[in-house]
């Protein structure tokens, strides 16, 4: 009996050893809205901003050295369904890897760097609600891609300043590149300023080979941040792409005014491909629920210019 007891304490120790060195978290978010798309007249209930589950967790393996990995499932809130129509479980993030004193390397499936590091950033939306519709053209040019399978990314970051690289297999079976994707992202953060560039390489080729930089920055006068972008590249088709953004975000009661203004200009054509207004606020009910309610015209489409939605996220 003494020899059972000892042993379950022995081995409830060991479990408390080993759950202090690592930790698992499950986190997710439920986001729906009623909306009217920009380019279309139907009114439909939809996603705001990537319904998701996700699983991630780290292990302490001594030495400053950590493991990490994490997976994400997008979903339509809607119906369930999976967003990527069945093609892929795992379609956020799929990756694994090790951080310490040299920074953080994973490989998997991951956002680009450029995106992390500055189309996300300068859009004060990140690239969620109806506002979707308009800004991450802008941001990325209608050239960069977001996310690439078989990737190898490295970040670091110190005083201020950080630093990231991804670099990707030409095996992503959505894009069907066919060179190797490569992307680096440089940033400096510092009281009120924020500065950065992102370069991005998507592997596509054709008359060239597609390619967007953007630099971006911000500045935090307190009562209100106000925000600037300006994107470069080429299409593989052999386009050249020229946008800029301009942004405002100001605290209103327990939540925030969004505002931008913006245009993403095909210059080979001399036509926009892009151009337009997004205004928004989002009322945080907690630290974790927040109502919202956003209007965006976009004058480059052809038809139904103008969309609006009303939703409510909820981040777990």
């Amino acid at each position: 009996m003494k020899k059972s007891l000892l042993a379950l304490a022995a081995l409830t120790a060991f479990a408390g050893a080993a759950s202090a060195q690592s930790s698992v978290t499950l986190y997710g978010r439920v986001d729906l809205s009623v909306a009217k798309n920009l380019g279309d007249n139907k009114k439909e209930m939809q996603n705001g901003s990537g319904s998701r589950f996700g699983v991630r967790g780290v292990e302490d393996l001594g030495g400053g050295l950590k493991a990490l990995f994490n997976i994400e499932h997008r979903f339509n809130a809607d119906t369930g369904a999976d967003s990527s129509g069945g093609v892929r479980q795992w379609n956020g993030r799929s990756l694994g890897g090790l951080q310490g004193g040299f920074g953080q390397v994973v490989f998997g499936r991951e956002y680009s760097t450029a995106f992390l590091g500055s189309q996300l950033v300068a859009d004060p939306w990140g690239w969620d609600t109806i506002v979707a519709r308009l800004n991450p053209a802008i941001t990325g040019g209608a050239i960069a891609k977001g996310r690439y399978d078989s990737s190898a990314t490295y970040r670091i970051s110190a005083s201020g300043f950080s630093f990231a690289a991804q670099i990707a297999e030409a095996t992503d079976t959505l894009y069907k590149v066919k060179n190797k994707p490569v992307n680096f992202a440089l940033g400096y953060a510092s009281g009120p300023i924020a500065v950065g560039m992102g370069y991005e390489r998507t592997g596509e080729e054709a008359a060239e080979t597609a390619k967007w930089m953007t630099i971006h920055g911000s500045y935090n006068l307190g009562m209100v941040k106000l925000g600037a972008l300006y994107g470069t590249g080429d299409t593989a088709a052999g386009s050249e792409h020229r946008s800029y953004l301009l942004t405002a975000v100001a605290p209103m009661g327990a939540g925030e005014l969004r505002a931008s203004y913006g245009r993403l200009e095909n210059k080979t054509a001399n036509v926009d491909a892009a151009k337009g207004f997004a205004l928004g606020y989002h009322y945080n009910m907690s630290k974790r629920t927040t109502l919202y309610v956003d209007v965006a015209r976009n004058t480059a489409l052809n038809a139904e210019k103008s969309g609006y939605d009303v939703g409510i996220k909820h981040n777990f």
